[in-house]
């Protein structure tokens, strides 16, 4: 994961250098916007798995797009869907193995940090959503969830950026003799995003 991470972060450096500097711009200060991006995720079952003696093959890649709107410069509401990709629990004592999609939609309140017109930005997000598990034509569970998140973003113009965000959704999940588990996901994306 940390590997993946190092990666993500190495490429968006480049991008953002290979465009140059002087090309910066502030973003807009506020209107509407839509993006995507594309990154690694990782599922913490808080050893759920475990106690009933299976094991869990907890990373894959995932994507997201999202929508918004920036009230001001410091302030931006938004809706998002993100798909987490399949993680794949094991019974290792009969050697079989079954795969569940995790995906979330929800709402996020996103503050802004601007660093004068440089074009680059801070922000972290607070937010709510339905995460949903699948196992295709099998079962299905939906759960609330609570979500945190921060980042960096860059400014080519006004209008385009690219950003690098850390983002974490979490619930309890209520096992069969009343304890109970923080289930987590966490996502590290690389994201563009086009104001209007």
């Amino acid at each position: 994961m940390a590997k993946i991470m190092i990666r993500q972060i190495i490429l968006t450096t480049l991008l953002v250098l290979s465009w140059g500097v002087a090309d910066a711009a502030a973003p807009a200060e506020k209107g509407a916007y839509i993006g995507a991006g594309f990154g690694s995720t990782e599922l913490d079952d808080d050893g759920i798995f475990r106690y009933e003696g299976l094991t869990l093959d907890d990373s894959d890649s995932g994507f997201e797009i999202f929508g918004g709107y920036k009230i001001f410069k410091h302030l931006a509401v938004e809706a998002r869907y993100a798909d987490f990709g399949t993680f794949t629990v094991t019974d290792p004592f009969w050697g079989e193995s079954v795969g569940f999609d995790v995906s979330v939609v929800s709402i996020h309140v996103v503050g802004i940090i601007p660093f004068a017109d440089s074009g680059w930005e801070l922000f972290g997000q607070l937010g709510v959503g339905t995460i949903d598990f699948e196992i295709p034509g099998e079962f299905s569970e939906s759960e609330n969830a609570g979500s945190a998140g921060m980042g960096i973003r860059y400014s080519f113009t006004e209008n385009l950026s690219m950003g690098l965000q850390l983002d974490a959704y979490a619930y309890e999940e209520e096992g069969d003799w009343g304890e109970t588990y923080d289930i987590g996901v966490v996502q590290t994306a690389i994201t563009i995003r086009f104001s209007f």
